[in-house]
């Protein structure tokens, strides 16, 4: 497993500076629920907001933000978590096929008795286990620093815990995505921008969706619905949101593997 222990290693110091962006943002976002949870009319103001905004910053109408639930939700799971954990992902993948060989690396390893198969597994391994420690972090944050401010308060953990690696499970679909575009092309930037479309997209399709009664179905294409259809946090542990995003990436990883192999590298 040397193929995947170097990458790892490169990817370490990123690592480490998203772990303490998360667990820092975690903290600070935490340490505010005590200021609005008695704020009058902010209830109010969230309710009157058109639902295609209310969708596009992940908020709803069914548990109150100034709850515990609502808060972690509209001020965390619902926009800023999984955007967060997309935007590393992506990062990982992009870089670790399309990003090696743009910087030479990737040709250099190759010169090596391994396989380009095997590089290809590894380096996925790679980007899943890196997106799940991410996850780790995330979780271990929020058991940390909710309790000293009252956020789990009528949260059920177990349900925390799934919510975070249903975010996790997004971000890495994201993260194949740039993965299976960078080996298909060699070309980071354009695995970036395959994978980074695909989230804005799917996000509006989202927003869209719900406020036309016409286009109503469409939002089961969005993986943003696939994510964000159920609170956890309050209403119990679904699967769509693992399962649709494990799919698309064991897919993605497929399509890799198949144009990887048959193409000659820059």
């Amino acid at each position: 497993m040397r193929v995947l222990g170097r990458f790892l290693e490169d990817r370490r110091r990123s690592m480490l500076w998203w772990s303490g962006g998360v667990a820092a943002y975690v903290a600070v976002n935490n340490a505010f629920y005590p200021t609005i949870k008695n704020v009058t009319g902010i209830e109010n103001l969230v309710k009157n907001l058109p639902d295609t905004f209310k969708t596009l910053i992940g908020g709803g109408d069914q548990i109150l933000i100034t709850s515990p639930p609502g808060y972690l939700q509209g001020r965390l799971f619902g926009l800023t978590l999984p955007v967060l954990l997309l935007i590393f992902a992506i990062g990982a993948g992009a870089y670790a096929i399309g990003g090696s060989e743009e910087d030479g690396t990737l040709e250099l390893l190759l010169s090596n008795p391994v396989t380009r198969g095997r590089v290809l597994i590894e380096r996925f391994v790679a980007v899943v286990a890196l997106s799940l420690g991410l996850g780790i972090v995330t979780t271990a944050s929020l058991l940390a620093f909710s309790p000293p401010f009252g956020l789990l308060a009528g949260v059920s953990i177990p349900g925390l815990v799934a919510a975070v690696f249903a975010a996790t499970a997004f971000g890495l679909m994201h993260g194949a995505i740039a993965f299976a575009a960078g080996a298909w092309t060699g070309r980071r930037s354009v695995a970036i921008a395959t994978a980074a479309t695909v989230a804005v997209v799917g996000n509006l399709l989202n927003a869209v969706a719900v406020s036309s009664e016409s286009l109503h179905l469409l939002r089961f294409a969005s993986p943003w619905h696939w994510y964000g259809g159920r609170n956890m946090l309050v209403q119990g542990i679904a699967l769509e949101p693992f399962l649709a995003p494990i799919a698309v990436s064991v897919v993605c990883a497929a399509v890799a593997w198949w144009s990887f192999r048959r193409r000659d590298l820059h």
